[in-house]
């Protein structure tokens, strides 16, 4: 499959699971944001942000490493909590989910699909196949 194509499935992926996480967080709301709102927050932080990171290196050479991928992480933090005013125990849940999005992403697609691209790993994680071809009968 080309470059392009498994980056719009990463994306795709990215956002089902960022919404799900933010469903998860807000289930205990007695109002909850409309579909349309997390919607927008959604396309906001996934799909602009992992363009933004990808490609940003590209229209703005002179930027830091830091800049590429800080921004997207500054606003994959920060936005959410703000956009839907989450309380202390809802952010102190979102956190640390926001941060295990991109390596369960990662290792899914690693596992099980073979494509060990999505983020940067100093651990190459096998896939299924290339575990199931070292097992001896």
């Amino acid at each position: 499959m080309p470059d392009i194509q498994r980056f719009a499935v990463f994306i795709v992926a990215a956002f089902v699971l960022f919404v799900a996480v933010l469903r998860w967080i807000i289930r205990n709301r007695t109002t909850q944001p409309s579909c349309w709102s997390l919607a927008t927050l959604a396309m906001i932080v996934v799909p602009v942000g992992m363009i933004f990171a990808r490609y940003s290196h590209i229209l703005f050479q002179d930027l830091s490493w830091a800049v590429h991928y800080g921004v997207p992480a500054l606003v994959t933090f920060v936005l959410p909590p703000l956009w839907l005013r989450m309380s202390r125990v809802e952010i102190a849940w979102y956190v640390p989910l926001a941060v295990g999005m991109a390596p369960i992403i990662h290792i899914f697609f690693s596992l099980f699909v073979g494509w060990h691209d999505y983020m940067p790993s100093p651990v190459y994680i096998p896939s299924v196949i290339e575990l199931a071809s070292h097992i001896r009968p």
